[in-house]
C-alpha cells in the first residue's frame, strides 16, 4: 500500500522543481546552499514566526527544544500519547519523563481539560501535538502555561499552513515549535525539517 503519493505533487509542480534542481546542480552548494535561508525566510514571513530554521529532523527539532530548557532527569513533560514515537522519545533520551494526558474523542488531540491535573512541582514544559493539520486547544494550553509559568513546546509536524481560531499559524503559537517536511505531511520536500522560533531563535542557534 502506498500511504504517501509524492509523485503526483511532483507532476503538479515539474517546472518548476526542475528549474530550481537544475539550479542547485549549477551551483554546486548541496549542503546550506543559498535555497536554504531562502526557504527560512519565507516560511517566517509565511508562518508570522520570528525565525525558521531548518534542521535534519522533526525528531531532532524537538530535541534541540527540549535541550534548550536544559532538560534533565526527573523532570516531566506534559504530553499526548497519541502521535509519533518521537514526541515522547526525545523527552526520554534526555532522561526526563513523559506524563500522558488523554485525548479528545471528536479530535483525537491532546484534552486541554485533562491537562492542569498532570502538571506537577516536576513538570519543565507542556508539549502538545497537531495532529491530522489540526491544532490543539491553544488558548486553553497556553494559559494553562502562563499560570503555572511553563513553556509550551508546539509538535507542528502535522499542521504546516493549518491556522487557529484567531487566525494564527501553528508553528507560532509555543515558545518552541517544530515543522516536518516527510514525504506523509501537509508540505513536503520528501526529508526535511525546520523549527519555527516565535521567541527563542538566538538560544537554539547557539
Amino acid at each position: 500500500m502506498e500511504f504517501t503519493d509524492i509523485k503526483t505533487q511532483y507532476r503538479a509542480l515539474k517546472d518548476d522543481v526542475d528549474a530550481r534542481m537544475r539550479r542547485v546542480l549549477e551551483h554546486g552548494q548541496f549542503i546550506l546552499g543559498p535555497e536554504v535561508r531562502e526557504l527560512e525566510e519565507k516560511l517566517a514571513a509565511y508562518t508570522g514566526a520570528r525565525h525558521c530554521i531548518t534542521v535534519a529532523s522533526g525528531t531532532e527539532a524537538l530535541l534541540i527544544a527540549l535541550m534548550a530548557l536544559e532538560l534533565k532527569p526527573g523532570d516531566e513533560v506534559v504530553t499526548t500519547p497519541f502521535t509519533f514515537v518521537a514526541t515522547a522519545e526525545m523527552i526520554v533520551l534526555l532522561g526526563a519523563k513523559p506524563v500522558f494526558v488523554d485525548v479528545e474523542e471528536d479530535s483525537a488531540n491532546i484534552d486541554a481539560s485533562r491537562i492542569a491535573a498532570a502538571v506537577t512541582s516536576k513538570t519543565r514544559a507542556i508539549m502538545p501535538v497537531s495532529l491530522y493539520g489540526q491544532p490543539a486547544d491553544m488558548d486553553e494550553i497556553n494559559a494553562i502555561a502562563a499560570k503555572h509559568r511553563l513553556p509550551v513546546i508546539e509538535d507542528a509536524c502535522e499542521s504546516m499552513g493549518s491556522r487557529w481560531k484567531n487566525g494564527q499559524r501553528t508553528g507560532t503559537m509555543g515558545a518552541y515549535s517544530a515543522f516536518s517536511f516527510h514525504g506523509s505531511k501537509t508540505m513536503t520536500t520528501g526529508e526535511a525539517r525546520m523549527t519555527p522560533t516565535p521567541r527563542h531563535a538566538t538560544l537554539i542557534q547557539n
